[in-house]
């Protein structure tokens, strides 16, 4: 009896199976590329949302700056909203070492140190709060903040943070003590992984001409120009890896000036940085000073 048998050929299994291989190759590409545009799109949610968030908060304190301390006219050895030399402060202040705006004397992870921006102001209404969350009960109170990049007490990488400590003295009395900063303070974190903090001074002339100057300069200039506002910038680093196809550049333009960056120590991988600058008028600045 003849049987009619019938099924694949070894011909027609083999090329099924090459098929279904190149099938299932390009689906495990389309899930590795999918994966990478997703890490890639988290590490760029991350470092804005971090960036926009703290420059939107330095830029309402520093707007404040000289607000009730001094005339309009803000120079670099009267009484100041913009502290670089003793002389910003009012005349018998009693602490010892009083902090000081400087450039490059931060920490960082470029080859140029990072900033310090000191400011002073009197606030506009009680009951608001300084950069460390210190409740302002009294009208004389005038409030000293700091702007400096430190380690991060909670990484294990030794990564930055850009930080606000926050002191105050009282401005009726004749001796007025600052209390509630010095060195040693760590104050409130403002910025996660920030490897870079540049600040540019923004001066008038006596002829009304304008033109920016680094916080060295601006200690340094012995001409009369008044501080009207500031330039601040920061080069944040995103905490999530960014993929390893993720193409980093070698340098980086902050302020018009480019610098070389590293990862913190024992970290490895691709991290997406963003340079975010800020220009910020100060409010007890604007206009014409007789």
């Amino acid at each position: 009896m003849k049987s009619n048998f019938k099924g694949f050929t070894l011909v027609e299994l083999m090329v099924a199976l090459a098929l279904g291989l190149i099938i299932v190759a390009a689906a495990v590409q389309l899930l590795i590329s999918g994966q990478s545009t997703l890490t890639f799109q988290k590490a760029i949610e991350n470092v804005q949302d971090n960036a926009n968030f703290g420059i939107n908060y330095i830029t309402e304190d520093l707007r404040q700056t000289n607000l009730g301390v001094g005339g309009r006219k803000m120079g670099n050895s009267t009484i100041s909203g913009l502290i670089i030399k003793k002389e910003n402060y009012p005349t018998g202040m009693t602490t010892e070492k009083l902090p000081l705006s400087s450039s490059e004397t931060g920490k960082t992870f470029a080859n140029s140190k990072s900033d310090v921006l000191v400011i002073q102001y009197r606030p506009a209404q009680l009951n608001g709060f300084d950069c460390e969350g210190g409740k302002i009960t009294t009208a004389d109170t005038i409030i000293v903040q700091k702007y400096f990049v430190r380690e991060d007490q909670n990484s294990k990488n030794g990564d930055l943070v850009l930080a606000c400590a926050a002191g105050r003295y009282d401005a009726s009395s004749a001796t007025p003590a600052l209390t509630g900063l010095s060195d040693a303070s760590l104050g409130q974190v403002i910025l996660q992984r920030v490897d870079q903090f540049k600040v540019l001074v923004g001066v008038e002339n006596a002829a009304n001409q304008m033109s920016y100057l680094t916080l060295k300069q601006y200690e340094d200039e012995v001409t009369t120009v008044r501080a009207v506002t500031f330039q601040v910038g920061v080069l944040v680093r995103s905490v999530e890896n960014a993929g390893v196809n993720t193409v980093i550049p070698k340098s980086y333009t902050l302020l018009n000036t480019a610098y070389t960056v590293s990862n913190p120590k024992n970290t490895t991988g691709k991290f997406l940085r963003i340079p975010v600058e800020q220009t910020i008028a100060i409010r007890n600045a604007i206009g014409d000073v007789q």
